[in-house]
């Protein structure tokens, strides 16, 4: 009993450390509803895996990892709901506007997310965890489950292809990459 217990108030501190990050992660890629939904799934998950957590340094980038897994599933019945809606109306649903419409604080931000939305999800996840969340290569190597080796090139790559999409020189991108994800 007293195990149990324990664990309960390891976990409520947990929850209590860690939730406002996971919830933003959803936030600045879904609605609200999505995001909180999300949340709750990714820390039952914790919840479920408790004794397989990894250390406290860790603890952030595997929640994220799960994070990550959580909102494709989301993505995919998402996809699979539209797809139905739509055969059954006999017409497309216009896309659902993104959360960025609601933190988005200038025009230049704007141009940063239009430049994200042309690039491929990879591209787009890696500069969103490194700029967006502020994770360090290891940790962001973590999340996706690849060595840092590769999330460095892949953020190099993705941040040269981010810099041609907005006219800029390459060095540059971190920090227009940094003002889209106000909020």
């Amino acid at each position: 009993m007293r195990n149990r217990v324990d664990s309960e108030q390891r976990f409520r501190s947990l929850y209590l450390d860690h939730y406002r990050q996971v919830y933003m992660y959803f936030r600045r890629r879904t609605d609200i509803e999505s995001a909180r939904d999300g949340t709750a799934e990714t820390f039952l998950v914790a919840w479920r895996r408790f004794d397989q957590l990894p250390a406290d340094d860790r603890l952030l980038p595997w929640l994220y990892g799960t994070a990550r897994r959580v909102l494709a599933n989301q993505w995919r019945s998402r996809r699979r709901s539209d797809r139905l809606q739509a055969k059954m109306a006999g017409l497309a649903a216009p896309p659902e506007p993104g959360p960025e419409e609601a933190v988005v604080p200038s025009s230049e931000a704007q141009a940063v997310l239009d430049a994200l939305g042309r690039l491929s999800k990879n591209d787009c996840e890696v500069i969103r965890l490194a700029e967006w969340e502020g994770l360090s290569h290891s940790e962001i190597a973590t999340v996706l489950g690849c060595t840092a080796h590769a999330v460095d090139q892949r953020i190099y790559r993705a941040r040269g292809r981010l810099a041609r999409q907005l006219g800029l020189d390459s060095s540059a991108v971190g920090i227009a990459a940094a003002g889209g994800g106000a909020g």
